[in-house]
């Protein structure tokens, strides 16, 4: 499919942050921070977080050496991104400390931080985890395995920040010249309220908002009575990316199961964009039920 003609923005002043421990799973992240790079006209930035040494003078020797092996291991990655983009900016630095304060720290001034997944079956790990819950810019977290050639997906649920997560999802199918698919789901003990319509009304004119200043994006609309879990696993379904919102936080939350489903069964990348929930939209339909989809979770998982 041609890529629809991208929005005309100035290039972002700050980088796209490509988390690197040494692992296959980090070493693919940061192939994919590399082409997000790329389409944000951003540079990017390999970081590298290994941990303060005790005081005993035997592990700071050791982690003298650590320290020069980790900027080597870097640097080799560094040099191989470069050959493979010769316009790209690549820049690569190791930090000390807790790897996921360190990366929420970076988040601040980043255009993107993005992730390489767990193994199967390790869940998300505490450094993911935290950085979800509390990073400042959106977080990518990279799937292994083929780039899939079908759309962008975003889950909405019509509160407030919707608009803001369209947008998001809307530059993320033009950059990559695909299809947007909307969804919303809704689970009520009233089906026949109205709701629905209203709020699938709502998403109309929110989505043809989203069109106007993207010439040639198509978008598809699905809102469905049904749980906002399974209809986006069903569309993540050969998707390139799945967009979702969440709300950053430093505090711990309860657990959502739809937020736990998604980030760990999502088949496809998923890119989690911070929105603001203070404020009920003025156009928002009426929900007597308080129906939508959960936050996502403080701890989806453990490694």
């Amino acid at each position: 499919m041609t890529p629809s003609p991208a929005v005309s923005r100035p290039p972002p002043p700050h980088p796209v942050v490509a988390a690197v421990d040494g692992s296959p799973a980090s070493g693919a992240a940061a192939h994919a921070a590399a082409r997000t790079a790329r389409q944000l006209g951003a540079r990017l930035e390999l970081v590298r977080v290994l941990a303060l040494p005790s005081e005993d003078p035997v592990d700071e020797r050791g982690s003298g050496v650590a320290l020069h092996t980790a900027a080597g291991e870097l640097d080799v990655l560094r040099r191989e991104l470069v050959a493979v983009a010769p316009d790209l900016a690549v820049t690569a630095v190791v930090r000390r400390g807790r790897a996921g304060d360190e990366l929420v720290e970076a988040s601040r001034t980043a255009e993107r931080v993005v992730l390489g997944e767990h193994a199967a079956g390790r869940g998300l790990g505490s450094v993911i985890d935290l950085v979800v819950r509390r990073a400042r810019s959106p977080v990518l977290l990279h799937r292994r395995g083929p780039r899939p050639a079908g759309g962008v997906v975003v889950g909405v649920d019509c509160l407030p920040g919707t608009e803001e997560l369209l947008d998001a999802a809307a530059d993320e199918a033009v950059a990559r010249g695909a299809v947007l698919h909307v969804v919303h789901g809704r689970t009520s003990r009233r089906p026949g309220s109205g709701i629905l319509d209203a709020e699938r009304a709502l998403l109309e004119g929110l989505v043809s908002r989203a069109q106007l200043p993207r010439p040639g994006l198509v978008v598809h609309l699905q809102v469905r009575h049904e749980g906002a879990g399974s209809l986006l696993l069903d569309a993540a379904d050969g998707a390139q990316l799945l967009v979702l919102g969440r709300r950053p936080s430093s505090a711990e939350r309860r657990s959502s199961g739809t937020g736990t489903t998604l980030l760990l069964r999502a088949p496809c990348s998923l890119l989690l964009v911070a929105v603001e929930r203070s404020a009920p939209p003025a156009d928002r339909p009426d929900d007597p039920d308080g129906v939508g989809p959960p936050a996502l979770p403080a701890a989806a998982g453990r490694a």
